[in-house]
């Protein structure tokens, strides 16, 4: 049973009232609204502009509302999370997760500490802390770091600026089935000379009940603060220095081990300066510094009764990043440089009692690998005409990785890579019509858990198409997004071979289909389909760890005071497998069957400040598990490769969010 600390509705520090929101604004300097009323996501926004879909994290989500940025990532079309528990799954975009998948905090990365990916990045983000959630599909941009084989995912706050003297509060409470309870609260206030933004956030819940009745390890107790100071000087200065702090506790079901400690701490200093001259349009400078001090054993939040074990692995992450954004005539460039410095180290200890394995403690750290990157990146968009934008991209980067224990002789402790980016994309707009085409090379250096299963890995290259269209009037909205790759060196994880990762050539291609018709006032159907096809070309078998066929659909009533959805969820069986093989986040265990689940909420506007939204989740209390999953532990070495965790049962939740 996971550990709580003492928590009631009266406990919680949060008003029942707010102030009137200030305005704030974007890095663009365009106004956006602090707060407003908005619809409970049931399906992600559609394409926000070719290849990018933005998220409103503010809103609550369906399925039950995110406790990490997993959570919230579900809604996207063609994402998979892999569930490992309650809470910290690990986001996968078309098959593809890790660090095939960028995940950033304002500019700068977020990376997990966990050797066994109990921790990924997402653990660490709560999404109501942030403005915006942007997603860019596959290889369509050179800003975000190296090896952007899948796409990027970008958690972003926007700045403030005000012009007088203004004082904002936010808060709100989720309750639910497995005594889930969340509660955050947000305070904002600044004037002309700057602003400062502070938030809280705490999570937890008990082990959940899956559709047959059983009991899954999984229950979670987390709590986050963030806070962002702000010298606005003028409305084209920005000094921002900000600090993220993140602990809990998370009991897993895919293992023997549970994650007993999530430490994470985050400073960062930010320098914006905008319109210097009629050609340098912002000059911009980042940096960041990150430690993560994970624990995980078999004793604090299960019973045991053999031999007592923990790990702490800890990492500390240095980034930093220059970048000027340019006005030359029709083009609106970025040129950049970024840094990242990236060291792995760790301590463990074991024996009969708890006592003896917390012996840890009084130990050094010993250092296992680390990490350097230095990238330089251009990205230019160029307007051919009123209709047509030219956007391209040029990335090169030197990856320095380094085995800290292997003995200087051995050729493989210290590996250089040099890596190449880049894309082009055409884009043409007419009327409610976006028509748009690209392609893309992304190459990838072997990361820590694939080096810690075999250091002679090289790195892998994605040469990928992207070509769409976007449809967009005043009732009728669409988008069909479609990609086609081939990837050489894809570095495979197999966890049934003698060497546990080696590369391959892999093809895969697929995409993604969303409309939304309001066909009646006040009513509206909306519809997605996602597809990814995925093959290991060298071998002649499937690609490990592709998803299935899944259609999502939604018909929604919305007054503005009312608002009333059902969720249907349809996801088809996968008989393309190949047991053992995947990636670091999870392999293959059998084929799947299709499964089809339905959901309902309903919001209510009680005042202009106060709004409560609640649902229910798998309606009819369906037994199902996803394909892409992690095995049950409790089966494990009985009757391997073929249980998965199962998703939660019937499952209902309230949220109640206090705004102006």
């Amino acid at each position: 049973m996971i550990k709580h600390h003492a928590l009631s509705f009266f406990s919680v520090t949060f008003p029942l009232f707010i102030m009137p929101s200030a305005h704030g604004q974007t890095s663009e300097q365009t106004e956006v609204p602090l707060t407003q009323a908005t619809s409970i996501i049931v399906t992600a926004s559609a394409l926000a502009q070719p290849n990018r879909i933005s998220l409103d994290p503010k809103s609550p989500v369906q399925p039950i509302p995110a406790a990490d940025g997993a959570g919230l990532l579900k809604t996207v079309p063609n994402m998979s999370v892999t569930r490992k528990g309650g809470m910290s799954g690990d986001p996968l975009f078309r098959g593809l997760g890790g660090s095939r998948l960028s995940i950033t905090s304002d500019n700068t990365y977020v990376l997990g500490g966990c050797g066994g990916r109990m921790d990924p990045p997402t653990s660490y983000l709560f999404p109501r802390s942030f403005d915006e959630v942007l997603i860019t599909k596959g290889p369509q941009t050179v800003t975000q770091g190296p090896g952007l084989v899948a796409g990027s995912i970008q958690f972003i706050r926007h700045p403030r600026y005000y012009n007088d003297t203004e004082f904002n509060l936010e808060s709100g409470i989720t309750t639910g089935s497995a005594e889930r309870f969340d509660a955050f609260a947000e305070l904002d206030a600044g004037n002309s000379l700057g602003y400062v933004r502070l938030n809280a956030n705490h999570n937890q819940a008990h082990d959940y009940q899956d559709g047959g009745g059983n009991i899954v390890h999984s229950g979670y107790d987390k709590n986050s603060q963030s806070l962002q100071l702000g010298l606005t000087p003028d409305e084209l200065s920005l000094l921002e220095v900000s600090y993220d702090r993140s602990r809990g506790e998370a009991a897993y079901a895919d293992r023997s081990m549970d994650g007993s400690q999530f430490d994470r701490d985050a400073w960062g200093i930010k320098l914006e300066r905008d319109a210097i001259t009629p050609w340098l349009s912002r000059l911009q400078l980042q940096y960041g510094h990150s430690v993560i001090d994970h624990v995980m054993d078999n004793y604090s939040l299960r019973a045991n009764s053999g031999m007592f074990k923990a790990m702490n692995p800890e990492r500390s992450t240095d980034t930093a990043r220059l970048m000027a954004e340019l006005s030359l005539g029709e083009h609106q460039t970025q040129v950049g440089v970024d840094w990242l410095q990236d060291k792995h180290s760790s301590r463990m200890g074991m024996g009969m009692t708890a006592a003896a394995a917390n012996r840890y403690q009084h130990k050094p750290y010993q250092d296992t690998q680390s990490f350097e990157n230095i990238g330089f990146f251009i990205e230019d968009k160029w307007q051919l005409n009123s209709h047509q934008h030219l956007i391209s991209g040029l990335r090169l980067d030197h990856t320095q990785a380094r085995f800290e224990k292997m003995h200087t002789t051995n050729s493989l402790k210290e590996q250089d890579y040099q890596l190449q980016a880049g894309f082009v994309r055409l884009e043409h707009q007419q009327d409610d019509w976006t028509w748009y085409a690209g392609y893309g090379k992304a190459e990838r250096a072997p990361d820590f858990w694939e080096r810690n299963r075999n250091p002679a890995l090289s790195s892998e290259t994605n040469h990928q198409i992207d070509t769409g269209v976007l449809y967009r009037n005043n009732t009728l909205s669409g988008s069909v997004s479609l990609f086609a790759g081939y990837v050489n060196d894809f570095i495979l994880v197999d966890n049934l071979a003698s060497t546990p990762a080696r590369n391959i050539d892999a093809r895969r291609f697929g995409g993604e289909a969303e409309f939304s018709w309001q066909f009646m006032p006040n009513w509206s159907l909306s519809s997605n389909l996602a597809y990814t096809y995925g093959q290991n070309h060298s071998e002649g078998i499937a690609l490990g760890q592709t998803p299935p066929l899944e259609l999502n659909t939604s018909l929604g009533y919305d007054s503005n005071d009312i608002e009333v959805a059902l969720l249907m969820r349809n996801v088809a069986a996968q008989s393309r497998f190949a047991e053992g093989q995947g990636n670091i986040i999870g392999q293959d265990l059998a084929a799947s069957s299709g499964f089809s689940v339905f959901s309902v909420n309903g919001g209510w506007q009680i005042t202009p400040a106060l709004k409560l939204a609640a649902g229910v989740d798998n309606l009819f209390d369906k037994e199902y598990s996803e394909f892409i999953n992690k095995q049950d532990a409790n089966l494990a070495g009985i009757n391997p490769q073929i249980r998965r965790i199962n998703e939660p049962g019937r499952q209902w939740w309230a949220d109640l969010q206090l705004s102006f």
